[in-house]
């Protein structure tokens, strides 16, 4: 079997200061491709720290990807670190160094000296041309392993990864396929105990569970010498999780739970009105990110005061010396308020305590109310969350579009 290894290079990446997205993008590309990821590391940038993580990769797998560490600044050390272990030195590649001038020219700018360093590559590499960018990436043997080498900026890694790099991996014997389904409203661990029940979790495929911002994937993964035939593995178990956890999945792969309202939205000829408080308008914020959604999509209200609930809802004011804002009853008239004045089929009113202030011991921080209004009527629910102000909210506007997606259901 045909092993990969990805190394990503930055001090940001070590450091945690942003999120190194590049080795999950290339990782899904491998396993399409039939090459599955051994391992993912991380380097600073410092040549040494560099050179030790090459190292170590060549030595336990077939095909080592670098990105990261390829600009014209001194503390880029990436090529000078693959070079030196595989044993050469850095030569420059004409074509590459004319390249990197028109594209200054291009701008109206004068190319660096500094700059030139990007169009170098170790003796005995093969460049690959960056089609969207500056530097130059290249491939060359460290040991038995081949050492590809990208740059860290993803659009131009994505780029080169699919023009340049994939032609030159070696044939795997078979593919990859991941199938998964996304749930919403249950555990990670009671959706184990219930699909443990019902099906053997450890044969082809295999079951995975994985928990990430409150949406809990169970994902499917078989090797299979063809695309179809692994496809066709897949197709029984994952049919048979969703036949067990119902109303809990609700959708698969990328999709989102906006998306998933979105497509009830369209299905059922529906429109949809938010009324938010807590969220801050995170609710709309997604449904507004899916395609086409301004058919479906009238209006989003952040009714933030107590004053605005009532002015632009209708919410009897007298509900706040009572019951309090954060309650099921004002969520209720927020939910049945914005339905009226937007014409919508759909009201959803959110109400809550995001903290990290502002809870007592009767509605603690993480106390959330969501309705849902419909001509049916309307029906509510109430989430105790926990977590930072952060956390809470984000959890708060994925269950009150599942709550949407379930009142659209009939449940």
């Amino acid at each position: 079997m045909i092993w990969a290894e990805i190394i990503s290079v930055g001090d940001e990446i070590v450091c945690g200061q942003i999120v190194d997205s590049n080795a999950a993008w290339l990782s899904q590309r491998l396993a399409e491709l039939g090459i599955p990821v051994r391992a993912h590391a991380a380097a600073r940038d410092a040549q040494a720290e560099v050179e030790y993580a090459v190292r170590e990769a060549a030595a336990q797998s077939d095909v080592v990807i670098v990105t990261g560490g390829l600009g014209p600044t001194h503390d880029d050390v990436t090529r000078e670190a693959v070079a030196a272990c595989a044993g050469t030195e850095l030569v420059t590649v004409p074509a590459e160094l004319e390249h990197l001038r028109a594209l200054f020219a291009s701008r109206g700018m004068e190319m660096p000296v500094s700059n030139e360093k990007q169009a170098t590559i170790p003796r005995g590499g093969d460049v690959l041309h960056n089609p969207t960018g500056s530097a130059a990436g290249f491939r060359v043997r460290v040991g038995e392993a081949s050492v590809f080498v990208l740059p860290g900026v993803p659009s131009e890694m994505e780029a080169m990864f699919t023009q340049e790099v994939v032609p030159l991996l070696p044939r795997a014997q078979g593919v990859i396929v991941t199938r998964a389904l996304r749930c919403l409203g249950m555990s990670e661990s009671l959706i184990a105990e219930k699909l443990e029940a019902e099906m053997d979790l450890n044969g082809d495929p295999k079951v995975a569970f994985l928990a990430s911002g409150g949406i809990i994937m169970v994902k499917f993964t078989s090797r299979a010498p063809t695309r179809a035939l692994a496809l066709e593995r897949v197709a029984p178990p994952c049919a048979h999780a969703r036949a067990v956890l119902g109303d809990v999945v609700f959708g698969e792969g990328d999709n989102t739970a906006a998306d998933a309202v979105a497509r009830l939205l369209e299905a059922r000829g529906a429109t949809i009105a938010v009324a938010e408080s807590c969220t801050g308008g995170l609710v709309a914020n997604w449904l507004t990110d899916v395609p086409g959604i301004s058919r479906f999509f009238l209006e989003g209200l952040v009714t933030y005061s107590n004053e605005s609930k009532t002015r632009l809802l209708g919410v009897p004011a007298e509900l706040f010396g009572t019951v309090g804002a954060v309650s099921e009853e004002v969520a209720r008239r927020m939910a049945e308020g914005v339905r009226e004045r937007s014409g919508a089929a759909v009201g959803l009113g959110v109400t809550g305590i995001a903290g990290p202030s502002g809870g007592s011991p009767e509605k603690p921080v993480g106390t959330v109310h969501v309705a849902v209004a419909t001509a049916g009527g309307t029906v509510h629910r109430k989430l105790e969350l926990r977590g930072d102000r952060a956390l809470i909210k984000d959890r708060a506007a994925k269950y009150a579009l599942n709550a949407v997606r379930l009142a659209l259901c009939g449940r």
